[in-house]
């Protein structure tokens, strides 16, 4: 058992959240069914995407640009997490990461770095980037926490170095690597990346694609993010994971969920994972993936974090008293694995990054 922090929310301020939740989902979504919880599951828990963060305090290369500081998801995160630029902002988000996943049901994490853009000759496009967390400074709080994460790299494959860094990243101990096609400008179908893909399926070393719409960072537009362009990837052995499989916000024209199932169809390396799918831009995503079986065969339990879930966008397939025990939670690790084994994602799925992860050693 875990201990669970509540928030000061009162039954009335409980009441009037729940009450404009309903009115606003229920514009644009028919009623449902209450969802059958699922079963607890047996192995470890391993949450696939957890972000590192940092402003570049306290020495650890980290980078923001002003818009990404201007941009609404900037003020929204570091309120949630009870952030200041003090000084020791990068020290203080972690040692929060730390304290959340050690009080909560997961294991263990999977840690992300992100790297820059880079220019059309492989160098560092700084202008143009949003964010940077390099991944000297991954390692550095994976030898601090090795217990709880799970270093995730970022290597954009337009770098002139991307595979001698990739095989850096390697010998110090990376299982997997992250690359944001929309953020970092990268399109994956491109022949050029295939060598890098070849060597990230040698060396065993997972490639963790974002897929789907972006809204928390500028981007060059949503055309690189459709799983389809992942089939060079997977064409060279690699296995790929597709970061929120595909998904969008419910207002948003794309709608990139339908590649996922022939892909997994055609490769079987290829998974896609519930990162943000319980926030509530996405509360469309979830209870459609759980109606197909395929899909959940493959997939992992990931939560975005520090992009938090929201029980109460869920207030028509939840009990009330579970969905007062969420809406309450303010560990964020506990909140999205609670939230989704509510909502009846099966225990295979919480239990699949450990097995994975296994098999790929």
């Amino acid at each position: 058992m875990t201990r669970k922090a509540v928030v000061n929310m009162t039954r009335r301020q409980f009441l009037l959240a729940s009450g404009a939740a309903a009115l606003g989902a229920a514009a644009v979504n028919h009623l449902a069914a209450q969802a059958p919880a699922g079963a607890e599951p047996a192995g470890p828990v391993i949450d696939f995407h957890v972000h590192l963060f940092g402003v570049g305090d306290g020495g650890t290369g980290c980078y923001i640009s002003e818009k990404q500081r201007r941009h609404i998801t900037y003020s929204f995160f570091t309120r949630l997490m009870r952030l200041r630029e003090n000084g020791r902002m990068d020290e203080d988000y972690l040692q929060r990461l730390v304290a959340m996943l050690r009080e909560s049901s997961v294991q263990k994490a999977v840690l992300l770095a992100q790297d820059s853009r880079y220019d059309a000759q492989g160098r560092p496009d700084n202008a143009n980037t949003s964010f940077y967390v390099p991944n000297d400074y991954l390692f550095r709080t994976v030898a601090r926490f090795p217990e709880l994460f799970i270093p995730c790299v970022s290597i954009n494959p337009k770098r002139r170095d991307a595979l001698d860094e990739l095989d850096r990243c390697a010998e110090l101990g990376a299982r997997v690597v992250k690359i944001h096609p929309s953020i970092q400008d990268v399109d994956p179908a491109e022949a050029r990346f295939r060598p890098f893909y070849r060597r990230c399926g040698d060396k065993k070393i997972i490639v963790m694609f974002h897929t789907g719409t972006e809204n928390g960072a500028e981007t060059v537009g949503n055309q690189f993010s459709d799983p389809a362009r992942l089939a060079t990837a997977l064409e060279e052995g690699a296995t790929v994971v597709a970061s929120h499989s595909g998904t969008s916000n419910f207002n948003e024209p794309e709608d990139f969920f339908p590649q996922i199932l022939p892909l997994m169809r055609r490769f079987p390396k290829f998974y896609s994972d519930t990162a943000v799918l319980a926030e509530i831009g996405r509360w469309r995503a979830l209870p459609r993936m759980l109606e197909d079986p395929e899909i959940i065969e493959r997939c992992l339990h990931a939560s975005d974090i520090p992009f938090p879930a929201n029980a109460l966008v869920f207030w028509n397939r939840l009990p009330y008293g579970k969905l007062f025990e969420l809406a309450t939670e303010e560990n964020l690790f506990e909140r999205d694995y609670r939230l989704k084994l509510a909502l009846g994602v099966p225990a295979a799925v919480f239990e699949r990054s450990a097995k994975l992860l296994a098999d790929m050693a």
